[in-house]
């Protein structure tokens, strides 16, 4: 196949190249002191960001370690089936019965469950220990400070309130660019707990986990060309803490039960609350659209509008970042749709409406990278109630930020799904 056929044959990987450049130029727009971008940083993130997704999908050595991982996570959540039997009985496994999925009983006890692992690996110092590694090569090649770029990282292994805690102490006296970077890579990320629900859904794995790691330096990238580094930070490695550490095995099993609880809790009222709003929103539209349209028959005009609702408002605002992937037809429609989806509602809904829409397997691999992230507008609420609680000081910068780090965040996961769309 020639250079020419395979940019500009039947999937127009052309696109996602404009694309990319595309968000370079948004980011460079937006940014508050252009003058001040680092472009070293720029590039080696860029760089560093291709060769990830490179290794991870196309050499065989790193799509080996991503396999591995991918069966290691779906054999856990197997474990976690154990005890949904026990206290649910029927209710949990009655996928094939007259009861259907339920969400309830077969999605929300599984966060519970790795919500508990995963405290379990954070005591016996194994996420530390991997989040170091990662950070004594990512930090010198972007350039980037100690605390900011070990927070980044967590943040593709922890939730975004989180991974914060392991830099606690420095969150006081981070400059404004680092400490947006601590934001814009909590949004630009999902917590491993999340990958392995996602998983569970249908959602490809080696994707996710891919996407995961790619959104590091993606997030890191994004938020030092909008919110560019203007004084001189100390580079050095720093040393995850954490204060409030569990006291032995079971404390952690304990600490990580209550709060995958909590977090399984706010999943399902969230879900619950803005799938009803939706379906709230979606009514009055069609209704507003109906009403008009009745207008126009009244006074004789032959003009009539679609029946509005969230999804096709949704799909026409995105619409270019879909076609940016490759997409076209029906695929881009949908994936326009999805992306909206996420960002003015959350991930969860979008990665569950995607898994209904019977779209290409090439779509689906794209859109997990495009939704594969916390970025939206609810998330700036928890990012000041979590970040906010750990120093109090920051607040105001929280509230500045917020909507500028869900843009900065979505932005870097349609980055990752472009680099994606030149590969597959």
């Amino acid at each position: 196949m020639s250079v020419i056929s395979y940019f500009f044959g039947e999937i127009p990987r052309y696109s996602s190249i404009l694309g990319i450049f595309c968000i370079l130029v948004i980011g460079f727009l937006t940014s508050v002191n252009r003058k001040k971008i680092n472009i070293r940083l720029v590039l080696s993130a860029l760089g560093l960001q291709f060769f990830l997704a490179i290794f991870m999908l196309k050499i065989p050595f790193g799509m080996d370690i991503v396999n591995y991982i991918s069966k290691a996570i779906m054999r856990l959540y197997q474990f976690s089936f154990a005890g949904m039997n026990f206290v649910f009985g029927a209710l949990a496994v009655s996928e094939g019965t007259s009861w259907g999925n339920i969400f309830a009983f077969q999605v929300l006890p599984m966060i519970i469950f790795f919500g508990a692992f995963m405290s379990l690996l954070f005591y016996f110092g194994i996420v530390q220990f991997v989040v170091s590694l990662i950070g004594k090569v990512v930090r010198p090649l972007l350039g980037t400070s100690g605390s900011e770029t070990l927070c980044a990282i967590s943040n593709s292994f922890l939730g975004q309130t989180e991974a914060p805690l392991l830099v606690k102490e420095y969150l006081k006296t981070m400059t404004k660019s680092e400490f947006f970077v601590v934001m814009v890579s909590g949004m630009g990320t999902v917590s491993g707990t999340l990958l392995a629900v996602f998983s569970s859904f249908g959602v490809p794995l080696e994707h996710l986990l891919t996407a995961s790691v790619m959104a590091i330096p993606g997030t890191i990238l994004m938020a030092k060309m909008m919110i560019p580094q203007e004084e001189k930070v100390k580079l050095s490695d720093v040393t995850a803490t954490f204060a409030d550490a569990a006291k032995n095995p079971v404390d952690a099993i304990s600490r990580g039960t209550v709060d995958g609880l909590n977090l399984a809790l706010n999943v399902g009222a969230m879900l619950l609350a803005f799938l009803s709003l939706v379906a709230l929103a979606n009514a009055l539209l069609g209704n507003c659209s109906l009403g008009v349209n009745n207008f126009f028959e009244l006074i004789g005009l032959s003009w009539k509008l679609p029946s509005l609702s969230l999804n096709l408002i949704f799909s026409w605002i995105c619409y270019p970042f879909a076609w940016f992937l490759g997409l076209s037809g029906a695929d881009a429609s949908a994936g326009a749709q999805l992306i909206g989806t996420k960002v003015a509602i959350n991930e969860f809904i979008a990665f569950t409406d995607m898994l209904k829409m019977n779209l290409s397997p090439r779509a689906v691999s794209l859109l997990t990278y495009a939704l594969c992230g916390f970025s939206n507008f609810s998330c700036i609420g928890i990012q000041i109630g979590g970040i906010g609680v750990l120093a109090p000081s920051t607040r105001p910068w929280l509230c500045e930020l917020g909507l500028r780090c869900v843009f900065a965040a979505a932005l870097a996961n349609l980055l990752s799904a472009m680099m994606i769309g030149l590969l597959i």
